[in-house]
């Protein structure tokens, strides 16, 4: 459908000591990615606290990407909930606040077969306003199967498919069963260029919002054909994924973006363990030794 394209982040949300939105850095970390080249927003996504947040906060962070935004790139909000009522209101405020698409998870908790998550989708399609992007993250909700996907792909309004698998093998053959105006996006770094090699829109993650500038890299190489700069640039980057995925999700990818020099990892909603603390004040300095690498192995200039 072509609405979302490229590189996105799936925004961390960052809090003051009150544990109330850090309005002000959230901004300014959106600002900061879409002058480093990302191609639009992504709020309210798993790195960003949606499901510990509330209805209201929620809001809030989609009224903050429109402000960011200033209408120069586009914004998806995530609307995942157990409470169906919810996802519409949050669809609908979507909607009133001019953003661009949805996206959705499958309710978790509930194991709902896929005849009954499929009614839930076209119940859904028909009460939103706006594109809906479907969310395959089995590390959080149920997981999708190919043919799942192949049936909510020719529904209308069902833009795209947003898959966090991890799965190269499901995604080749997501790729190859769906319409060709059936928006893919991928969800973890570690394949983004194996991912537009193969036919994907983009990416959304967690390491777009902190490393902008490489992740946007990427996608300029591979369109490029510039194969084996690209592929530097995401074997570089592991480092950093396995780093922010060994501490309390997200509080490692935070305390990459405190290394950045932002207001993250000081404060949170989620009541830490003292071990996770200690260790987030232990690896603060591992994480700017790592970025230091980085720009060694990419040429890129970060701190």
């Amino acid at each position: 459908m072509g609405i979302l394209k490229r590189t996105l982040p799936a925004l961390l949300t960052p809090y003051s000591n009150d544990g109330m939105i850090n309005e002000k850095e959230f901004i300014r970390y959106c600002e900061f990615g879409i002058n480093k080249g990302l191609d639009g927003l992504f709020c309210n996504g798993s790195a960003g606290d949606s499901q510990a947040l509330s209805v209201k906060d929620q809001i809030k962070l989609m009224k903050l990407s429109k402000e960011a935004a200033k209408g120069k790139v586009p914004i998806i909000t995530g609307i995942t909930s157990n409470v169906y009522q919810d996802t519409i209101i949050l669809a609908d405020e979507a909607y009133k606040l001019g953003l661009d698409a949805l996206l959705l998870a499958m309710p978790y908790y509930y194991k709902f077969d896929e005849e009954t998550l499929f009614e839930y989708i076209k119940d859904l399609v028909s009460k939103v306003k706006l594109p809906l992007y479907i969310y395959n993250i089995p590390l959080f909700a149920p997981a999708l199967s190919l043919s799942f996907i192949e049936k909510i792909s020719k529904l209308n309004n069902i833009a795209g498919l947003k898959d966090s698998s991890g799965d190269a093998l499901l995604l080749n053959h997501i790729l190859d069963m769906v319409p060709q105006n059936f928006d893919v996006f991928v969800g973890r770094e570690e394949i983004y260029t194996e991912a537009l090699f193969l036919g994907a829109k983009g990416s959304m993650t967690s390491i777009g919002g902190i490393f902008p500038e490489l992740m946007s890299e990427i996608y300029k190489t591979m369109s490029e054909k510039k194969y084996e700069r690209a592929l530097l640039i995401q074997k570089s980057l592991l480092k950093v994924i396995r780093f922010g995925m060994s501490i309390s999700f997200p509080m490692g990818f935070a305390l990459l973006l405190k290394a950045r020099g932002f207001e993250f990892a000081n404060a949170t909603i989620h009541p830490l363990s003292s071990i996770t603390k200690e260790k987030l004040d232990m690896c603060f300095n591992k994480a700017r030794e790592l970025i230091k690498t980085i720009e060694q192995e990419t040429g890129v200039k970060i701190l």
